[in-house]
């Protein structure tokens, strides 16, 4: 089923890449500026990246220099602009160009301890430097991803301030994440831009981070706040946005081979090509564990064991002049087996899912200052599970399935006027349906559609300060129409040190699965139906920070504060148990449910309701520091209070502090990498029953990474994570009735992880 429908996508991707986009020629814009960037000994130097601010204005441009170290820009009003060139490991350079009458630029880098030059598109979708936006975001760069070994998303994110995600989910269930304290259903998790399909509000209803692999992102990008005027509905608590590679060269080859703890096991290959103005690369990945259990006394498992494979291919390349298009087809395959304990007894689960998305992006340089872009994108996510009682019973148990499609389609522009505006807006409109058996309310699916418009302007006021205005209105089919404002402010106080203001609105329409959800689980006494009568969540997010990096390089320090409100938060429920149908028709009516749910008697019953008002307020510092030119220390700490409005509780799951310290080591002469990180997280609440919490303790998580250059590209590496053996301290421990105590932290504790990977280019 799976390759069928990947033969089948890309069969449509060939078709779409190879059609003619239009059907008249456009002159070519002329290059307002193009230069060479090489090191002392004049070898060219690649991906490094050319910034370009107006002298009277603080608008930038940023572009990247190409395998052959040239780089060209090509929308550049006449004037007079100041050329920034940096790259990793090089000392920058600035210089004073002039437009149009600038002969190609030579630009000489000798090398410097620095650290490296963060760029960012999922701000304003424009790409910039991280120092010159108005919201915060972080970022993790390829170099980064690289430097620490981390195989999944889940992992680099853990390093972020006010971020977290849940170590030791990748075999226990999904890992969820929470931005500034705001979770995972609040959080939209795209690749490009684009959404991934995680079937929200149906059983965990989140994108798992720790099946996301790093091997084919270039870099990881996180939105702090409410996104909802760029990004839409589900963007009200942030956005975690990956950005996958491109091909670097006429020939790019590489491969990766690791294994270790618990049966894990890693294998990957890439082909990237590049010829003319067309580019093109495939990533193949596998991926195995076989799972783990802290509670061997019971049948049941921890971690269960999987076995999964991931495809990526994408494209991209000139059809005339000024017009270029690409694509991308992402797909995957998720084998996961487990053992549980039901009503029934003791039994076997399995569930099998795979998803399949196709982008295709169209964009047309109609003048020097003028972009238009055009997106088409579909994805499917399919879902079947299964379960018998363990043998020797072996009944099979009821099963389940669950079909989800997106459809989107969106049309931008990108205009500067001048050199001290920048105005952006679009229109959208997409589709979501879900479908499946013992998941939905209705046999023949449900579905919703939403028809977005937006508009974004950003204004420099003199060479200091840039103001950027924004709104977003969707009008979606169930729930009427909503907007969403956007106001933010950069200013460059003094050289190297940039303040930060922004406010965000954002609305959020309950999901399908929160809607339409009907599950009854076939071998424990609970139901859960979905609840049509739900409210949107609103939102309001506050974002006030400024980020110092010092003239050399050398160190930067960045300081955030937010206070983020969601009202109307939706949060599943237990309505208690389900005895006799005059209690079920009473029950029905005081909640306002609906009964052609079909919820059925002698089962515990759950839905959704809009319970909380969350409000998270805080502090995020963070920084860095190259020490020489081989070694860069690095910290993060995160303040953070969470409380529901309604009740004047804390919220659980959430730690009131959070740090992390990083110390890398590098010698590019013998080839060796070597990094030491710490994570702390202080107490919180792991569970509440009624007006009893559960604390669980703080906890620190030391890892260690090493790397070592065997033969030109050929590299071996290590990776030991949880150095200390730390797990939750329930682990192990029975309770006086002889079961195993709850375990709130499904650490599998110390782990390790060997391999080699291997890049070749022409």
């Amino acid at each position: 089923m799976f390759i069928v429908r990947v033969v089948r996508f890309s069969f449509l991707l060939a078709v779409f890449a190879l059609a003619p986009s239009f059907a008249f020629t456009q002159p070519r814009a002329p290059e307002a500026l193009s230069g060479l960037v090489e090191d002392a000994t004049g070898a060219a130097l690649p991906g490094a990246t050319v910034v370009i601010e107006s002298s009277f204005s603080a608008l930038t441009r940023v572009v990247d220099t190409g395998r052959d170290g040239r780089f060209a820009v090509r929308d550049l009003a006449p004037g007079v602009y100041n050329m920034t060139v940096v790259a990793a490991g090089f000392g920058q350079v600035t210089r004073q160009v002039t437009v149009p009458g600038e002969a190609a630029v030579h630009i000489t880098l000798a090398p410097a301890p620095v650290l490296e030059e963060v760029r960012v598109v999922s701000a304003t979708r424009q790409e910039e430097l991280r120092q010159t936006l108005n919201t915060r975001v972080d970022v993790i760069s390829r170099a980064r991803i690289e430097a620490t070994g981390a195989e999944t998303v889940g992992e680099v994110l853990r390093d972020l301030p006010g971020v977290l995600t849940r170590r030791g989910s990748e075999t226990a269930g999904p890992a969820g994440q929470q931005i500034q304290g705001i979770d995972s259903r609040q959080v939209v998790v795209l690749i490009d831009g684009q959404p991934i399909p995680g079937a929200r509000g149906i059983k965990r209803g989140i994108v798992n981070l720790d099946r996301q692999s790093t091997a084919r992102l270039d870099r990881v990008e996180v939105v702090k706040g409410a996104s909802s005027a760029l990004y839409g509905s589900d963007a009200i608590g942030g956005v975690i946005n990956l950005i996958t590679k491109d091909a670097a060269a006429p020939v790019d080859l590489a491969a990766a081979l690791s294994g270790g703890s618990f049966g894990d096991f890693n294998a990957r290959a890439q082909t990237g090509l590049r010829r003319g103005g067309w580019s093109g690369l495939f990533v193949a990945e596998r991926h195995h564990n076989d799972g783990f259990d802290l509670t061997p006394t019971t049948f049941d498992t921890t971690g269960a064991p999987f076995r999964r494979t991931d495809v990526l291919a994408k494209f991209s390349g000139r059809v005339l002049p000024a017009v270029t298009v690409s694509g991308l087809l992402t797909g995957y395959s998720n084998d996961t087996t487990g053992r549980s304990n039901g009503e029934l007894g003791p039994q076997d689960d399995a569930i099998d899912d795979d998803t399949v998305s196709v982008g295709l992006n169209a964009d047309w340089l109609v003048s020097p200052s003028l972009t238009l872009q055009a997106r088409a994108y579909v994805s499917r996510y399919d879902e079947r599970s299964t379960a018998s009682l363990a043998p020797p019973a072996g009944t099979p148990l009821e099963p389940g399935a669950l079909d989800e499609d997106i459809g989107k389609f969106d049309v931008s522009l990108s205009k500067f006027i001048g050199a001290q505006q920048h105005l952006q807006g679009g229109v959208e409109y997409w589709s979501n349906t879900y479908a499946g058996r013992n998941r939905i309310a209705f046999d023949d699916g449900v579905s919703a559609s939403t028809a977005v418009g937006w508009a974004q302007h950003s204004l420099s006021i003199g060479n200091r300060l840039t103001t950027t205005l924004g709104a977003r209105v969707d009008h979606h089919s169930t729930f009427g129409t909503a907007v969403s404002p956007k106001v933010a402010a950069n200013l460059r106080v003094a050289e190297g040190l940039h303040a930060r203001a922004s406010y965000g609105g954002g609305f959020r329409a309950p999901d399908l699965g929160q809607l339409y959800y009907r599950f009854l689980n076939p071998s424990n006494i609970y139901q859960v139906i979905g609840n049509p009568g739900l409210a949107p969540e609103y939102a309001r997010s506050v974002q006030l920070g400024a980020d110092w990096r010092s003239s050399s390089r050398r160190a930067r320090f960045g300081v955030n504060l937010f206070h983020n409100d969601v009202d109307d938060m939706i949060e599943s429920v237990s309505l208690g148990m389900v005895v006799t149908a005059a209690q079920l028709t009473a029950l029905l009516e005081r909640e306002g449910l609906d009964s052609s749910f079909r919820p059925v008697l002698g089962r515990l019953l759950f839905t959704y309701k809009n319970v909380n008002d969350a409000v998270t307020r805080g502090g995020e510092l963070d920084g860095e520091l190259a020490v020489t030119s081989q070694v860069t220390v690095a910290g993060a700490y995160t303040y953070l209070q969470a409380r529901d409005a309604r009740t004047d509780q804390d919220l659980t799951g959430r730690h009131e502090h959070q740090g992390h310290v990083r110390l890398s080591w590098h010698s590019d002469r013998i080839g060796m990498r070597a990094n030491l990180r710490a994570t702390s997280y202080s107490s919180w609440i792991a569970a509440r029953a009624g007006a009893v919490d559960t604390i669980a303790p703080g906890f620190t998580l030391w890892d260690a990474y090493l790397s070592q250059r065997l033969h030109r590209g050929l590299i071996a590496f290590a990776a030991i994570d949880n150095i200390t053996d730390n797990q939750d301290p329930n682990t192990g421990v029975t309770t006086p009735s002889g079961g195993p105590a709850a375990i709130y932290r499904p650490e599998a504790g110390r782990t390790a992880r060997f391999g080699v990977r291997w890049e070749w280019s022409k």
